[in-house]
């Protein structure tokens, strides 16, 4: 299964501040130099992970973003799908008529048990599953 790049950035952000221990609250510029992605990408995934309770964010001099306990606590499963905003991530029969739908096929009935498969395996684990014991050194010119 190929996640698409919305969840790809937003697994990173919530990775990235799920390890920040010391100093948990990073800027949109901190995020966009420690993964190369462009602050812009990064405004919508941090607006959709706030909008989600996901992280918390707080303008100003003093503000920043950080992780909710939401975060931490949800398992990654159910995590994907709420990145993935989609319920029929492998094969939309509806996108683009297709004329096998009214031949009862069973492709996306295939798929979408894996789908659910792939997700309840991820589900056995929560974001702190994910933690890199080398930490501190990844990230040493930021």
């Amino acid at each position: 299964m190929k996640l698409n790049h919305f969840t790809d950035f937003s697994m990173r952000v919530l990775m990235y501040l799920d390890q920040k221990k010391e100093t948990p609250l990073s800027s949109l510029d901190e995020l966009a130099a420690a993964f190369k992605i462009s602050r812009n990408h990064l405004i919508k995934v941090v607006q959709f992970l706030s909008a989600n309770q996901l992280i918390h964010t707080k303008r100003g001099k003093n503000g920043g973003i950080i992780i909710s306990n939401k975060a931490r606590e949800i398992p990654l499963g159910d995590l994907i799908h709420l990145l993935e905003q989609d319920d029929s991530p492998v094969v939309n029969c509806n996108s683009k008529p297709c004329i096998f739908q009214s031949q009862n096929c069973k492709l996306k009935s295939l798929f979408n048990t894996a789908y659910l498969a792939f997700l309840e395996s991820l589900n056995k684990s929560k974001l702190s599953d994910l933690e890199f014991n080398n930490w501190n050194a990844m990230f040493q010119t930021i």
